[in-house]
């Protein structure tokens, strides 16, 4: 051996030997093994070790769901991304009034409140009248609205080009709605089924009253009625069959008239022209 001490070597690692897992006790700071429940030096319970994967994504959902939230709350709209989704708002609508006015999901919804304020049920025909420069002009046809009026009794609608907001609707020479105010509802210048049979039975009441036996009157068919309304006052006209005291048989036109949903008058028309 050399005057120098040597230094003791080492000593190697068997081969398949492991360095043991141990991590530090949060609360002596002592090493323990990593499998440990509770620390063999001081006694604290030692809680299980996991990836921090699992909270990173929680933190993410609520950061997420924070910034939702303010979105919706200050500034009343959400948060648009920067490109259009497929199944975003942005998205053109794909029915027939969106592809006739080029409407997106969002411009759709908009306006079908607009109708559904106004009375409208479901629009059953669009058609582009005029196209100017910062508006567009629409007949449309209203499924519940076109059973009660004529064909040629149109409802137009003018929106307009940029912003895709309805301007006006007008019928007949009544304004339904005009820049953002419902005036009337398209209800009100027609009688639905409901109120025509309140009309047509107090016709029948008022018809068969002027009748010499009215147990022979026979009257036509609904579909062969007439109403008309004018403001609050309706006009119903129609016709009857019926026999006199002589037996003889006789079809009759009648006019009655109402005021205020009150009965007024009733006229046979072969009696006034033959005064």
């Amino acid at each position: 051996m050399s005057e120098k001490e040597k230094k003791p070597k080492k000593e190697k690692k068997a081969k398949g030997e492991k360095k043991p897992k141990v991590r530090v006790c949060p609360s002596c700071q002592a090493e323990v093994s990593k499998k440990a429940k509770v620390c063999p030096h001081c006694e604290a319970k030692l809680k299980k070790q996991g990836s921090r994967l699992p909270l990173l994504l929680v933190v993410l959902v609520l950061l997420i769901a924070v910034a939702a939230g303010v979105s919706v709350f200050v500034f009343h709209f959400p948060i648009d991304p920067p490109f259009e989704l497929a199944f975003g708002g942005k998205a053109p609508s794909k029915s027939l009034m969106g592809e006739t006015m080029e409407l997106t999901v969002d411009q759709e919804k908009a306006m079908l409140a607009v109708l559904q304020e106004c009375g409208f049920s479901e629009l059953s025909e669009v058609t582009k009248i005029k196209s100017g420069a910062a508006s567009t002009s629409y007949s449309v046809h209203d499924a519940a609205t076109q059973r009660y009026v004529d064909e040629g009794d149109a409802i137009v609608m003018q929106v307009k080009n940029e912003t895709k907001e309805v301007e006006t609707i007008t019928f007949q020479d009544h304004d339904i709605y005009v820049r953002g105010n419902t005036v009337s509802k398209i209800t009100d210048y027609y009688l639905d089924t409901d109120q025509r049979d309140v009309y047509l039975a107090a016709t029948l009441t008022a018809v068969k009253a002027r009748l010499e036996l009215p147990e022979t009157a026979v009257f036509p068919s609904k579909s062969k009625w007439t109403y008309t309304m004018e403001g609050e006052n309706v006009t119903v006209e129609s016709f009857v069959t019926t026999h006199d005291g002589s037996g003889e048989e006789t079809t009759r036109q009648f006019v009655a008239r109402f005021e205020s949903g009150e009965f007024a008058s009733l006229e046979f028309l072969e009696e006034e022209s033959g005064e």
